[in-house]
């Protein structure tokens, strides 16, 4: 039996699926799911992505947070999956009933307990369980998200691609090797990818990834505009907003999602407790529009610029891998509560006019797919550059050089890429072998930032960030030369692939005869040069 849970950064959905109907269902978690109306579409079942620390030490999940009135409550953490995202939920910590609590513990506690109760819905028989991620996520997101789901599960846990899974959960009849797109827009983030079908994907569930491209925009970074909006409409100052301002958030949030399931107009009201008065105001379908038509920094582009630029993205990537070109495209997915944002449709419409474009399951769509063909093979490829260092004599600095490019499929049989260690100094015994991980997101512009004591104001965050990790720090004497080697001599030629594990995986070779080199790994094991395909690192 298979589980598959699509974990966002404002809601969640569960979906299993049924052997006996041959179909996925998504299961109603009594005080835990919450049912939204979606417009010509039917309804759809999620679970808020909430949890409530409790002064007796008890945790509130879901629904039953909102219904306990506790959601701007400081006990309450939301949007965990974009802390998890941007810095691996080890900032913004609070001091709750005497104890820190990093937001990286909260998401895990989170998971784990919607991931208890959906077992015990199901009689705690075992699962296998998959867990959708963002197609831009890091990977210490990636682990994390594996390591949570394996405490709870004793079958098999797969990790799928939101974007990819979405294609998988709006329909299986499928052409044999169409080309589609799919957008997934959520609370966090902006995820695009094009895939093609194969022969098998009806049967099998396997796409081939073309392209991708991945933003952290989303509902979250919304709601946060449209309160900098009200706020400058209505001449709030900054002051009011730190006491109210994360009830306000809320309100505006639900303003939101009224206006996107087609109200002309909402309400915005929020009760000050320090003043004793009541803050009411009205936002209106149009005004949500010219929120999003504003230009922000940086490069100066709209919302709705900077969903066409991303899609640009996907499409060049499909261009530069696979030669698509986007007439060859035949339908457009789209998934995420952001999908229904006023105007958004429209553009999507306009963008891919000879198009079909499938929007009438945004919530539900992904789980749908992931749980469906859980037990079946996709085509992954890596959505970030994996590197080494290497010094630039010229610019006399240190720069990063892709072993494993974004964009190569896995896993790999054969080195992707080879390269020459060679050494730094004279009669050197010993060279390291440190991959990095560097990853490229560009970050629209926020006004109001979650404290320690509510909203604050905060300068402009916005930017083009680019991030480089070592996956294994400790490898710094990895190659052991003997004899030792000089920095004229090409020594050892090292050539980098990916496994299906998702691993790093290695040929190396010391070319000078009669060598008794070798490789010592993190447990001491000494293996003797040349080794093959040798995993290295988890990516």
């Amino acid at each position: 039996m298979t589980l598959a849970i699509d974990f966002g950064t404002s809601n969640t959905v569960i979906a299993r699926w049924n052997e006996t109907s041959s179909e996925t269902e998504i299961p109603f978690l009594e005080t835990l799911t919450k049912t939204c109306s979606i417009p010509d579409s039917g309804t759809a079942k999620f679970i808020p992505s909430l949890i409530h620390i409790a002064p007796d030490g008890n945790r509130l999940i879901g629904a039953r947070v909102e219904s306990a009135g506790l959601v701007s409550h400081p006990a309450t953490f939301r949007w965990l999956k974009m802390d998890l995202l941007r810095s691996g939920g080890a900032n913004r910590s609070r001091r709750i009933n005497g104890t820190i609590i990093y937001p990286r513990a909260a998401a895990a506690e989170l998971v784990d307990n919607l991931l208890m109760f959906a077992r015990g819905h199901y009689g705690n028989t075992d699962h296998d369980v998959v867990m959708t991620v963002p197609v831009e996520a890091y990977d210490h997101y990636l682990n994390w998200m594996e390591e949570t789901a394996m405490k709870r599960f004793s079958g098999s846990v797969r990790l799928i691609d939101e974007a990819t899974a979405c294609i998988l959960g709006y329909t299986s009849s499928l052409g044999e090797r169409t080309c589609h797109a799919i957008i997934d827009f959520g609370g966090g983030t902006l995820d695009v990818s094009i895939v093609r079908t194969s022969p098998e994907t009806a049967t099998t569930g396997t796409c081939r990834v073309l392209g991708r491209a991945g933003e952290e925009i989303g509902g979250m970074m919304v709601d946060n505009w449209l309160l900098e909006y009200i706020t400058d409409r209505d001449s709030i100052c900054n002051d009011r907003i730190a006491g109210i301002g994360t009830t306000m958030l809320k309100a505006v949030e639900d303003a939101k999602i009224s206006i996107s399931n087609g109200k002309p107009e909402a309400s915005v009201s929020v009760y000050d407790d320090l003043t004793q008065q009541l803050l009411s105001t009205v936002i209106t379908s149009s005004e949500v529009q010219h929120v999003l038509e504003q230009k922000r920094q940086p490069g100066n582009y709209s919302l709705y610029q900077l969903l066409t630029r991303t899609i640009d993205r996907a499409l060049e990537d499909a261009r530069e891998r696979a030669g698509l070109k986007k007439h060859e495209l035949e339908s457009v997915f789209l998934t995420g509560g952001s999908s229904m944002l006023p105007g958004i449709r429209q553009r999507i419409r306009e963008y891919f006019p000879d198009c079909s474009v499938y929007s009438n399951n945004p919530f539900e769509a992904i789980a749908r797919g992931a749980c469906r063909f859980a037990g079946m093979p996709l085509d992954q490829a890596l959505t970030h550059d994996y590197c080494l260092q290497s010094w630039n004599r010229e610019q006399k600095k240190f720069e990063m050089v892709p072993v494993v490019p974004k964009g190569t499929a896995y896993p790999v049989h054969e080195p992707v890429t080879s390269k020459y260690i060679k050494a730094a100094g004279r009669q050197q015994q010993v060279l390291g072998l440190v991959i990095f991980e560097r990853s490229v997101m560009q970050r629209p512009s926020i006004r109001f930032v979650h404290g320690a004591e509510g909203l604050e104001p905060v300068r402009d965050q916005s930017g083009k960030e680019t991030q480089t990790k070592a996956l294994n720090p400790l490898d710094n004497d990895f190659i052991h030369a003997d004899p030792p080697c000089n920095p004229e001599e090409r020594r050892f030629i090292a050539g980098f692939g990916v496994d299906e594990q998702r691993r790093l995986t290695i040929w190396l070779k010391d070319t000078l005869e009669g060598n008794r080199s070798f490789i010592r790994l993190r447990d001491n094991t000494r293996l003797p040069l040349p080794v093959a395909n040798l995993p290295v690192v988890k990516l």
